[in-house]
């Protein structure tokens, strides 16, 4: 009855139509469709607008205001009055142009603008990383996907394998040639086969699912992977590689982007604390008394200096200077962080070139134990015990076979995500 269970339980993973897909697709289908990238491109489009408004600052700022009041001019100031329509007049209709522009202001707006294409820098390079990131965890899951396909055909053929036991056992058992042991250790051997090719199974389910996520498609979908090649990329120096890291990771390109940022709001808030001056100007109609109606335009020019504020402007430079002292200590952590991840994929990419050739040597030796241990078994020479171990050290070669290439792929993918590449 468990039995039978189980082989309803297998085949109802099937059920889905298979799709097939290479690796350039899933690397495609990552960068266009996954919504991290795409709110990284979005934050760029706000800081283009935000640059747009620096830019204007270095623009005269022109408008038109009216205004019909009754009563003391200083009240209507929640309408915020300007030019003409600001007359001291307590009865009056008045409209006209103003316009105003910042002549010098010793680099606020020149630093206000630095600021804001450094942030851009930042955001282009979180959007660098973002992608990297996308694209490397989609191509872990290709992989993982693929050696969890092959990991299920490996316990597809150790169950078969081990039904092939049963019915020989069965057939001595009835035979009065060997005992009810022999069948019983059979059986559970079949059991615990069928057991992990269940696990295999749903680890193909999993596998799918993760795949679907990323490239932000089916999740149900029964995708399958092309095989990847045999052929190993040269490995570089590992000094080399942890300078290329340095040189290229986006996050490294964000800090110091977020560096130049900094230095710029520093020098923005020392630019506070110097004079600013302005010309402005204004003209058009008011109703006013006679004496007056030659006093319907004017210009002039403005001086803005900060005498004393109570600490405030020294306050905005200190923070902004500690603000950069912070982004430096967190270039160098990051900066050992990354050469940390580039040794850590360095080794396990070595780790699983030196195991493959030796997994196959053992997977040899597996199975040529496996088919021995068999067939003395079918000459009655042997005990299904002696199968039974073979069988398990079968398992567990041909799963490290199965995967030894496809380890590589992933440890080389992971170098390369640590590289920045």
């Amino acid at each position: 009855m468990k039995a039978a269970l189980i082989a309803v339980t297998i085949s109802c993973f099937g059920l889905r139509a298979e799709t097939p897909i290479t690796l350039a697709e899933v690397r495609e289908m990552a960068v266009t469709r996954n919504p991290s990238i795409e709110t990284a491109r979005r934050r760029l489009a706000e800081a283009d607008a935000r640059i747009r408004q620096a830019k204007a600052d270095y623009q005269p700022q022109f408008g038109f205001s009216g205004l019909a009041k009754a009563g003391l001019t200083g009240v209507m100031n929640i309408v915020n009055p300007f030019g003409l329509a600001n007359s001291p007049a307590i009865r009056n209709v008045a409209a006209g142009f103003y316009g105003r522009y910042d002549v010098l202001d010793f680099g606020r707006r020149e630093h206000k603008l630095a600021f804001e294409r450094k942030r851009r820098e930042v955001l282009e390079a979180d959007l660098a990383a973002a992608q990297a990131t996308v694209l490397g965890d989609a191509e872990r899951a290709y992989f993982e996907l693929l050696r969890a396909r092959r990991m299920r055909e490996v316990a597809d053929s150790i169950v078969a394998s081990q039904e092939s036991v049963v019915r020989q056992a069965t057939a001595f058992y009835e035979a009065q040639i060997r005992s009810r042991v022999d069948l019983d250790l059979a059986r559970a051997a079949l059991g615990r086969a069928q057991i992990e090719q269940l696990a295999a199974r749903n680890q193909v389910q999993v596998a799918n699912s993760e795949l679907g996520r990323l490239l932000s498609s089916a999740q149900d979908a029964d995708y399958v992977p092309k095989e990847a090649g045999t052929t190993l990329a040269e490995m570089q120096s590992l000094p080399a590689l942890i300078q290329e890291a340095l040189a290229n990771r986006p996050e490294l390109l964000s800090i110091q982007a977020e560096l130049g940022a900094a230095a710029e709001r520093v020098a923005a808030a020392k630019s506070e604390k110097k004079p600013a001056f302005s010309f402005g100007g204004a003209g058009g109609y008011a109703r006013l008394p006679k004496e007056l109606a030659g006093q319907l335009a004017a210009i002039g020019l403005g001086l803005n200096f900060p005498v004393y504020s109570g600490g405030r402007l020294e306050g905005m430079i200190q923070e902004a200077e500690a603000t950069l002292s912070v982004l430096e200590s967190r270039k160098k952590e990051l900066e050992q962080r990354i050469e940390s991840e580039v040794r850590q994929a360095y080794a396990r990419r070595e780790a699983a070139r030196a195991s493959i050739a030796a997994y196959g040597i053992q997977a040899d030796a597996a199975r040529n134990a496996s088919r021995l241990a068999q067939a003395r078994y079918r000459e009655r020479l042997g005990s299904a015990v002696e199968v039974n171990a073979a069988q398990a050290e079968l398992v567990r070669a041909a799963a490290g076979e199965a995967t030894a290439v496809l380890e590589e792929k992933i440890a080389h993918s992971a170098l390369h995500f640590a590289l920045g590449r």
